[in-house]
């Protein structure tokens, strides 16, 4: 099967590469982070202008009509930015989840998404949040917020039966708790004491799984473009840092060591390419496996990348003003979010892998 890209996905490549190099380099990102939301609303409209929100969703209902490849491309190019928005959240799950409603497709930015909750590590099945009387009472741990979200699709049971509900962050009944993780990426934690639930119809836990099995196979792709470009940080490291009147690059042992990097990359990349594939093919179970074996092999791949480009750099590494430790950070955040690499390996051994 041939997946060289087509050309509108070498000018989407090219459209968000653009934009990341003009305006998401290291000093830019941190500059960002520094902020009270903990990004740039600014530049967060900026991507809104870009339409990347709006890859997957139908050309009928005003979107792209892109599949899992066109997301893998976005995201491999938002790689190396190490975007702080939510936007592969919001391209393939959110818009997933909208039940097909105007409300949320035309406005998905304003979305995010409440579906893990404390002490029930990666299950989506919600142990706490319920639905009575068309209110929501329950907390919500782990949910992306930038400035612009408005609302939440929080799971929650009504009668026994997993759905989905609309939330408005503005309720009274709802308090938010900011907080950065360990990248930078702005989260929050939601209560939610009685608040006003609209119900998104035909949404259940299974769309949710798969939901959340596609955003994942997504955000693979995002964690190959930050490898990547951790990879190329640390080669020109070596190359003009030098020791005994000679550049590291030089001595055969890290010649070997950035070897082995690049097998993970590439490794990783295919494995990418492989799960998009699967994105596109297979539902169910099929789709939940794929997902896993993508998040296990690039998890694994992210962390030995992080670990040995930190290692390379040597002391410089551990230094904070130095951006090799933002991709380390980035990478070992992507390995936890959704899934860490035992938690896929032992869902794959129970779906048959």
């Amino acid at each position: 099967m041939d997946f060289s890209l087509s050309e509108e996905q070498r000018m989407l490549q090219e459209t968000v590469g653009k934009f990341v190099a003009d305006r998401y380099s290291l000093d830019q990102r941190k500059a960002y982070m520094a902020q009270s939301a903990g990004h740039d609303h600014a530049v967060a409209g900026e991507l809104v202008d870009l339409g990347l929100t709006l890859v997957q969703i139908p050309e009928e209902q005003g979107g792209l009509g892109g599949d899992a490849f066109d997301a893998m491309v976005v995201g491999e190019a938002l790689g190396p930015g190490l975007v702080l928005e939510p936007v592969m959240d919001v391209m393939t799950a959110v818009s997933a989840l909208s039940g097909g409603r105007d409300d949320i497709l035309e406005d998905g930015n304003s979305h995010t998404l409440g579906l893990y909750e404390r002490g029930q590590r990666y299950s989506l099945n919600p142990a706490i949040t319920s639905v009575e009387g068309g209110k929501v009472s329950g907390t919500k741990t782990l949910v992306p917020h930038t400035a612009g979200t408005t609302h939440a699709l929080v799971s929650a049971k009504e009668n026994g039966q997993v759905g989905l509900y609309r939330v408005a962050l503005s309720d009274a009944a709802v308090t938010v708790f900011n907080y950065p993780l360990q990248d930078g990426r702005p989260f929050a934690d939601l209560q939610l004491d009685g608040a006003e639930a609209e119900k998104v119809d035909g949404i259940s836990m299974a769309e949710i799984e798969a939901a959340v099995a596609r955003m994942t196979i997504a955000e693979c792709s995002v964690a190959v473009g930050a490898m990547q470009a951790a990879l190329d940080m640390t080669k020109e490291y070596l190359s003009v840092r030098k020791q005994f009147g000679r550049p590291l690059a030089a001595f055969q042992e890290l010649q070997f060591r950035l070897v082995d990097m690049n097998m993970e990359v590439q490794d990783a990349r295919s494995m990418a390419i492989w799960a998009a594939n699967q994105a596109n093919l297979t539902t169910g179970e099929a789709l939940l496996r794929a997902a896993s074996m993508a998040k296990a092999k690039i998890g694994k791949a992210a962390t030995y990348v992080a670990e040995d480009s930190i290692q390379l750099h040597g002391g410089m590494g551990m230094t904070l003003d130095y951006g090799i430790g933002a991709f380390a950070k980035y990478l070992i955040t992507f390995n936890l979010l959704h899934g860490d690499v035992d938690y896929h390996m032992g869902r794959v051994m129970r779906l048959g892998g």
